[in-house]
């Protein structure tokens, strides 16, 4: 079952010095940890001769965090951005991510279907992005995964494989100075050497989906947004909290009613200590397996509310339901505590909790932050294509080899975990 999305830049430090005496030629003296050995050119490129490059390849975001999936594999999610200077469209055939610099070891190949696949135009284009049109930029998502920790490198860069199309008319000079075909090195990623926030879980019971969570292409995934001037992976590892009952049943009836979804009401629990900085509590649920139109932006969260537990990270809880928050702005949280219920407000198409960690109190504006549950039971994997029946909404689970016991773990895409005992059926 699908829900709408709620629908990064490096900061560059001057360092300038100044002399109080012209007299002091040492004082005055550039250091030479400052001069760039090759001058600017980027690494990768030749420093015999000028080279002209189809594309302009930059990392978007922080510093990515490693975060360790239900798949037992350290995963580095993060964005490049693609600009086509030239008057020709160009076809991304390959992206290799290469460990350590230009000559480092590849550690990730994406072919050209998934690179369509994984690539966002804007504004948004309604089929997969098969060429970068001249002038536009694309957003390319990506994500390495590595067997363990120490695998995963202190950087990565790219190399990108393209092809060139036919220049638009009344350009073809210019569309000459470029090859019909290149490889280009770009879109250094520096890992951050942080670790993810460890947190509690959200919701409390069993037979929770993690629908939309990281790391592959999805409506949280996909949700690149320009915010505060920049482009943000708002959702990068959000996750929409959709309770299953009895026989796999995340429904009973044909789902019209919000009171048919076995998730709905459910608590809401503070993740970890903290202080309640945002809280709106009176929009209303809207019908499920309808996409509510004409949404305004601010209101896409519903009712919602934020926690600001330390270090400069904040919890998001939205789509909850009208007058159910039962906190106040100021109030101290402890972990566990009851905070409000599950809903259907805002932009959404059936109820379930969107859940994520973010730097700023803000629902998208600021950096979205990679944490891990500390406990719970990993039980499979879940078609979250829903079945509908006379008797219900189903889907389909497929138990895991490796389900059991997890700790310091992130639910990936479409799995099923379980925090304690089934509920009730609707009534």
């Amino acid at each position: 079952m699908r829900k709408a999305p709620l629908v990064l830049v490096a900061a560059v430090a001057l360092l300038a010095g100044c002399s109080s005496s012209v007299e002091s030629t040492e004082s005055n003296a550039s250091p030479a940890s400052t001069v760039d050995p090759r001058g600017g050119v980027p690494p990768g490129y030749p420093l015999d001769k000028d080279v002209a490059t189809p594309l302009v390849i930059t990392a978007l975001g922080p510093d990515p965090i490693p975060v360790t999936g239900t798949d037992g594999k350290i995963h580095v999610a993060y964005e490049i951005q693609l600009f086509n200077v030239t008057p020709r469209p160009v076809t991304i055939t390959e992206v290799e991510t290469l460990a350590d610099g230009p000559d480092g070891v590849v550690v990730t190949t994406v072919g050209e279907a998934e690179v369509a696949a994984r690539t966002l135009q804007f504004p948004a284009a309604p089929v997969p992005v098969t060429d970068i049109a001249p002038g536009r930029t694309v957003v390319l998502l990506l994500d390495d995964v590595y067997d363990s920790r120490d695998d995963v490198p202190a950087e990565v860069t790219h190399r990108i494989t393209a092809t060139l199309g036919t220049a638009s008319p009344g350009s073809e000079a210019f569309g000459a100075l470029y090859p019909d075909a290149t490889t280009q090195i770009g879109g250094a990623v520096r890992t951050s050497t942080a670790s993810p926030v460890v947190i509690g879980p959200p919701v409390a019971g069993d037979g929770w989906i993690a629908d939309n969570s990281c790391c592959v292409m999805n409506a949280h995934r996909g949700v690149v947004l320009a915010l505060g001037g920049r482009m943000n992976g708002a959702e990068r590892f959000g996750i929409d909290w959709m309770q299953t009952g009895q026989d796999n049943a995340v429904a009973v009836g044909d789902g019209t009613r919000n009171e048919d979804y076995y998730g709905y009401g459910a608590e809401l629990l503070a993740v970890a200590d903290g202080t309640i900085v945002t809280v709106v509590s009176d929009r209303p649920d809207v019908p499920p397996k309808i996409l509510p139109e004409g949404v305004a932006f601010e209101q896409l969260a519903g009712n919602y509310v934020i926690i600001d537990i330390g270090d400069g990270n904040f919890a998001f809880y939205a789509h909850m339901i009208p007058g159910s928050v039962s906190v106040e702005v100021g109030d101290k949280v402890t972990r566990g505590q009851a905070i409000g219920r599950l809903g259907n407000s805002g932009n959404t198409t059936a109820p379930h909790l969107h859940f994520h960690l973010s730097r700023a109190p803000l629902p998208l504006s600021g950096d979205n932050v990679a944490y891990e549950i500390d406990r719970f039971t990993f039980i499979g994997a879940v078609d979250v294509e829903a079945a509908p029946t006379d008797e219900g909404i189903f889907v389909t689970v497929s138990e895991g080899p490796n389900a059991g016991e997890r700790t310091n773990q992130l639910p990936l895409y479409s799995t099923l975990v379980n925090f304690r005992a089934f509920p009730d059926v609707p009534a």
